[in-house]
């Protein structure tokens, strides 16, 4: 098409020369006529030899000027051919909505051969539909502005109709004379295809952020919390905003700042490291986490440091529940032994002291006592039991109101004797529960003791009963002296008390027995404000 439009731009110089020649010389010979016709001089004539001479050389000269720049102009558009047909960037050229011209490049971009095989087409027919209105938008604008178009992201339609994703700029030209539309096209398929992949894998970076369980944050390089994902805010209890800009140091307890800052430094030159600390949330909970301090290294540089915590309370739980489990097999084990090589010389005891008690009369009350307290001993050994191995007992449906009056008649006169008021707040349609009686009265006796003895100068003890879906709560309220929060963690565990006669073994009984009526019990407490102490039972608690 180029070497075509060099042909015609030679042929009309040499035309232009031969007008100009014809005209020059028609000029000079006719015009010795007309000065004859109208009886001019007839020296003009003389001269007429001398002008066509002038008409000649000028000619010459014209057509060497003329072929001097047209072939600059055709080295320049040479070049420009050269230029545009070995672009790696396409270049379309159509007029009137039919393609006119395309480079290679623009042929490889369509997926034909050659440019010739696509020369005439209509060019909307490689425009993908979502495109058609807005390219045709572009054209008429284009055509009325007579001003280059922005660079746009299209799709187009190869000729095997695959979709490719190109970048377009019209820019009106004319070509062989006619106004035409050339387009600057870029192959951007693969840099949206990555571009794509990139967000991808930023939303997947983004959701395993977001939805992690784990608290994940991330701090600069003086510690300051940038950035925290929803677990950190619902692990801390603390909001985003409460976060920003803020050093996470002071999140945690003190004894344990310290030991964060060394962390976090180890991470801020390069080495990621774990520990175990304790962080205090906003409502005055402390929580057990496992930190993770990871460097965030960004071209070859630390530029900050990820903080990942998982909260382990429940983990840690669970390890002192195994350590207390341990415990109490050790203690059943010893317990077990101690029952059996009591138990047998006990039983020696009490045949010998009633027969004793059938022959003297004297000594009767003595006899008594000591009959009195070989029972408190078979008891203790019973508890002993109870540690040492399941009990085969049987469960009924029994009303647990009853069972609380029953605790409440017999330890009324200890708590008289402390000055000690007991109170009942029971709700309405407690339903019975299938438990064994005599294992949650000496449940219910032992806490109700405990409840008397930290009120030495008195004080009021409220039972309270009420049911929740499934469950009946029993919950026994004192004013005591309250219990430290370190203490409750351990309050259970064998020979632990917190009194000083105390064999630390009756709340672990409770714990054991409630246990087996697959219930649960819970100690909160107080300094100087009393305790309190629940129990959730199941109506179906024995099946």
């Amino acid at each position: 098409m180029l070497k075509m439009a060099k042909s015609k731009r030679i042929k009309s110089s040499l035309k232009v020369t031969i007008i100009y020649l014809l005209a020059g010389s028609l000029w000079v010979i006719f015009s010795d006529r007309l000065i004859a016709a109208l009886n001019v001089s007839e020296a003009l004539t003389l001269n007429s030899s001398k002008g066509l001479f002038y008409v000649v050389i000028t000619a010459f000269i014209l057509y060497f000027c003329l072929s001097r720049l047209k072939k600059e102009l055709i080295e320049s558009e040479e070049r420009y051919r050269i230029l545009v047909e070995h672009s790696p960037e396409p270049i379309i050229v159509h007029s009137d909505g039919n393609i006119v011209f395309m480079n290679p490049a623009g042929a490889r971009m369509l997926g034909a051969n050659c440019p010739e095989a696509l020369i005439g087409q209509p060019v909307m027919n490689f425009v993908h539909p979502d495109f058609v209105n807005i390219s045709q938008v572009r054209m008429r604008q284009i055509t009325v502005d007579k001003q280059p178009t922005e660079p746009m992201d299209q799709k187009f339609l190869r000729i095997d109709r695959r979709i490719i994703d190109v970048e377009v700029r019209e820019v009106p030209i004319v070509f062989l004379g006619e106004p035409a539309v050339q387009l600057l096209c870029r192959d951007i398929t693969e840099r949206k295809r990555a571009q794509c992949l990139l967000e991808e894998r930023e939303q997947s970076y983004k959701s395993l952020v977001e939805h992690n369980p784990d608290a994940i944050f991330t701090l600069d390089i003086e510690g300051n919390v940038l950035t925290v994902n929803p677990a950190t805010e619902k692990i801390t209890g603390y909001g985003r905003e409460e976060f920003q800009q803020q050093a996470f140091i002071p999140f945690l307890l003190e004894d344990d700042q310290e030991k964060a800052w060394r962390q976090f430094a180890k991470a801020v030159v390069g080495e990621a490291n774990d520990t175990e600390l304790t962080l205090r949330s906003k409502t005055g909970k402390s929580m057990d986490l496992n930190l993770k301090m990871v460097p965030i290294i960004i071209n070859e540089k630390i530029d900050g440091v990820y903080g990942i915590a998982k909260d382990i309370t429940e983990r840690k739980r669970t390890e002192e529940m195994l350590l207390k489990s341990e415990k109490l097999s050790i203690v059943g084990q010893l317990a077990a032994g101690v029952a059996h090589e009591i138990r047998n010389p006990l039983t020696s005891l009490r045949g010998f002291v009633q027969l004793l008690q059938s022959k003297i009369d004297n000594y009767q009350h003595y006899f008594d006592i000591m009959l009195s307290e070989l029972d408190r001993i078979n008891d203790i050994v019973s508890e002993f039991m109870v540690i040492a191995k399941p009990q085969v007992v049987k469960y009924e449906m029994k009303d647990v109101r009853k069972i609380v009056d029953d605790v409440i008649s017999l330890l009324d006169t200890q708590a008289i004797l402390n000055s000690v008021q007991i109170h009942t707040e029971i709700g309405s349609e407690i339903p019975l529960i299938k438990c064994e009686e005599n294992q949650l009265k000496q449940v219910f006796i032992n806490i109700l003791k405990n409840a008397i003895e930290a009120m030495p100068d008195g004080g009021n003890v409220v039972i309270a009963l009420e049911t929740d879906e499934n469950q009946v709560k029993i919950r026994f309220t004192d004013e005591g002296c309250g219990i430290s929060e370190e203490r409750i963690a351990i309050l259970g565990e064998p020979f632990y008390t917190t009194k000083e006669k105390g064999t630390g073994l009756g709340l672990m009984v409770c714990h054991k027995i409630v246990e087996a009526h697959r219930g649960s019990l819970e100690i909160k407490s107080v300094i100087d404000q009393g305790t309190t102490v629940e129990l959730h039972l199941p109506v179906d608690s024995g099946s």
